[in-house]
């Protein structure tokens, strides 16, 4: 939560026509996470009005009625009429319906359900999520302010959560292996994803340490040959010297080729710096797709 920098103003008296401020965290798990999202952004909605008050004769039935309702339908009444009225709101996604129904439980019973109303609970699929979400609200423009992906195959849902991610919104992929950081990383490379990566850090007991995670290319390293190990050597009367240095030059080149293809993945903690257990965190900054400038043999095959 400290990573995403959250930041909400108290809404004014006044009409605020600024677009909501919306957070996905994907994989409820036990709702911890979504307990101090939910608490992030509490200020920004108005308080949660207050259900009448009512004294519960004790020769009554438990389920106490009033003015035709028991209390608990104008509790929940009372949360539907405030919902349009909120400025921020978690949406919170895993595809375990257990999961969700234990992580709303823990939610709701946090000091009498003070943050549940900040929170949507959804049971499902992020990407068929963040479609559905298109449809409901008949636009393809970003909603999302934040996303937090903690599930086995992020890199999966990257290409899909990137459209409904605003500009400078951040991607939070949270994996116990530094390996799915990677995959994430390639995933971004290979598809020229709109994202860029601020910080990979490993969580652990009190501690946090920053990894280098990125795609580079190696140089390449080429071995001047030994003239003792080199067959041309030992062979020179049966070799054509012309002939011998054309062969080389072209293993030469056909090496340097596919070198220029190969990537490799950087993978290694700061030094001078420990950590015991935990997991890794990795963030990254929505950024604005850069068209690049087409040149003047494509706009005369579109022309033509």
């Amino acid at each position: 939560v400290s990573l995403l920098d959250i930041h909400v103003d108290t809404p004014s008296s006044a009409l605020n026509d600024d677009p909501l401020f919306e957070i996905l965290e994907a994989g409820t798990g036990h709702g911890a996470l979504t307990l101090h999202l939910a608490r992030a952004i509490h200020a920004a909605n108005p308080p949660l009005p207050k259900t009448p008050d009512y004294t519960v004769n004790v020769e009554e039935p438990e389920d106490a009625v009033y003015l035709g309702e028991s209390i608990s339908d104008l509790q929940e009444t009372t949360i539907e009429s405030w919902k349009p009225c909120r400025r921020a709101i978690v949406h919170t996604l895993d595809i375990s319906s257990k999961h969700s129904k234990h992580a709303k439980k823990i939610v709701q019973g946090f000091r009498h359900g003070l943050y549940a109303g900040n929170v949507e609970f959804h049971v499902g699929d992020a990407s068929a999520w963040i479609a559905s979400q298109r449809v409901i609200r008949q636009t393809d423009e970003p909603f999302l302010n934040h996303v937090f992906l903690d599930l086995p195959n992020a890199e999966a849902h990257l290409a899909n959560v990137a459209p409904a991610l605003r500009v400078n919104g951040l991607l939070a992929v949270f994996n116990p292996s530094i390996t799915q950081i990677a995959q994430c990383v390639e995933k971004i490379r290979e598809e020229k994803l709109p994202y860029l990566l601020d910080q990979v850090v490993e969580l652990g007991a009190g501690m946090i340490r920053e990894w280098d995670v990125r795609a580079v290319r190696p140089r390449s390293t080429l071995k001047k040959p030994d003239a003792r190990e080199s067959p041309e050597a030992s062979d020179a009367e049966s070799i054509d010297p012309v002939k011998g240095q054309e062969a080389r030059d072209g293993e030469l080149a056909e090496n340097l080729a596919k070198e220029e293809e190969k990537w490799a993945m950087v993978c290694r903690p700061k030094a001078g710096q420990m950590v015991v257990g935990g997991g890794f965190l990795a963030l990254w900054r929505r950024m604005e797709r850069i068209e690049r400038p087409k040149s003047k043999e494509q706009s005369e095959d579109e022309s033509s």
